[in-house]
């Protein structure tokens, strides 16, 4: 059996009593192996979560939960140069390219499919170029623009996508809606990325100062605009279930809106070359930047596959796009949760105690977890921080029955710790910073 993902809601910080449904991924063999995404809250249980940060009183930190999970998980990924080279690292596939050819336009963006077989570019006049498995669903190539196209994005369901034009000009093709556009508001700035929501009825796009435009579900979180930056913005990204984005700066500066977690930044005034493109890790826990001239610097649980930073390119990279394994038809649900021991300090560690809810007609063994930690603010990034995975051993959780590692017994050596690093340097910037963590497994039955 596949599965599909389901969104999770949002929880509210410091909260242990929410919890987070997953679904459960089965798939059939001689032994039913499930594989799980899983994504928890470090909260805080009712005591306040302490951080020393050099002289002068402890500062509160406070974890939360915000995350969806058990989206298609990451094979690789694929970069695009503007002359429409595509470059594939990892599983993701070399399908075609314009490289070979003369173009009106130089390639701007691309998108991937649902499946990860195949992938669609654009071009500054919004031609479109569809390979593998990816359909073309029309074009603005023949249409006079006011400006010219600068990115796409494309339906969850890969039967349609959208581009945007500098002006905030929407351009819907397929199964895409068309929710409305910026173009008759006429941005101060123009208009650099877009991206959808997650179920497809709605997107942002973001231009260069930051500003955001919401339409359809998307709702507004907050933006850059105004805020001190040493470049302009050039993309921007969702979050899995929606419920924030990110976007990032020419100098490989990360602002996150929402819940969308900071996992760092390649941020460096006066930075060369260019961060052209961000794109997130499907289901959650990290991010990829990449550079006009194709440098790839990971963040969080992004894996690194490879990159063109040591090619002689025709012309500059302009973005990527993830490849992934599709998640099957969803068929069962689970619940985790997990609060913090106590305070945390620097140079102190504390465990979580998960519990784990398996609503399931079947005992389920969790075999192997691995955790990623994110946090809420940029001057407290994740590296103030270690987390000690656990699970070294199966945990078996009975069937239609909630469980936590300590009422199963487990060594408290085999649960997820989390130390914060004493960095002998002030550590002002974790003060109520929120702590998030995303726990990706498998588990069988």
């Amino acid at each position: 059996m596949t599965i599909t993902p389901r969104s999770i809601s949002h929880s509210t910080p410091a909260d242990p009593s929410r919890r987070m449904s997953f679904p459960l991924a089965l798939a059939m063999a001689l032994a039913l192996a499930i594989a799980i995404a899983l994504t928890a809250v470090a909260a805080t249980a009712g005591m306040p979560v302490t951080a020393a940060h050099g002289p002068g009183s402890p500062a509160t930190l406070i974890g939360m939960s915000a995350r969806s999970a058990n989206l298609p998980s990451v094979d690789g990924y694929w970069q695009v140069g503007s002359d429409g080279g595509i470059f594939a690292f990892g599983g993701a596939q070399f399908y075609g390219s314009t490289g070979a050819l003369v173009l009106n336009q130089p390639v701007v963006g691309m998108a991937s499919t649902p499946d990860g077989l195949g992938y669609w570019m654009v071009a500054a006049d919004g031609g479109v170029f569809s390979y593998g498995d990816a359909h073309f669903y029309g074009s603005t190539g023949a249409i006079h623009l006011n400006r010219p196209v600068v990115a796409m994005a494309s339906t969850p369901d890969g039967k349609g996508y959208w581009m945007v034009a500098s002006d905030g000009g929407i351009f819907a093709f397929g199964d895409a809606t068309f929710y409305g556009s910026a173009g008759a508001a006429k941005p101060s700035e123009p208009v650099q990325d877009m991206t959808a929501t997650p179920d497809g009825k709605g997107y942002w796009m973001v231009a260069s100062d930051g500003g955001v435009f919401s339409y359809g579900d998307a709702s507004f979180y907050g933006s850059a605009a105004g805020m001190p930056r040493n470049s302009a913005v050039t993309t921007i990204t969702s979050s899995p279930d929606g419920g924030g984005y990110r976007m990032a700066a020419g100098d490989g500066g990360v602002y996150c809106f929402g819940n969308a977690p900071f996992y760092g930044s390649a941020a460096a005034p006066g930075a060369t070359p260019l961060t052209v493109d961000m794109a997130a890790v499907p289901q959650g826990g990290g991010y990829w930047l990449t550079t006009a001239t194709g440098a790839i610097t990971t963040f969080g649980s992004a894996p690194w596959f490879g990159s063109t930073a040591s090619l002689n390119l025709k012309g500059p990279i302009v973005g990527m796009a993830v490849a992934q394994t599709p998640t099957p038809d969803t068929v069962q649900s689970f619940t985790i949760a997990g609060a913090l021991e106590g305070p945390l300090l620097p140079g102190r560690s504390q465990r979580i105690n998960v519990q784990i809810t398996n609503p399931t007609s079947s005992p389920i063994t969790i075999t192997s977890v691995t955790t990623t930690l994110g946090t809420s603010s940029r001057g407290c990034d994740p590296s103030n921080f270690t987390v000690a995975q656990g699970f070294t051993r199966p945990v078996t959780v009975g069937d239609d029955t909630t469980s936590t590692l300590s009422s199963l017994g487990v060594d408290r050596s085999n649960w997820p710790d989390v130390t914060m690093r004493d960095t002998a340097t002030n550590q002002d910037g974790c003060k109520q910073v929120v702590l998030e963590f995303d726990y990706q497994g498998v588990a069988a039955r």
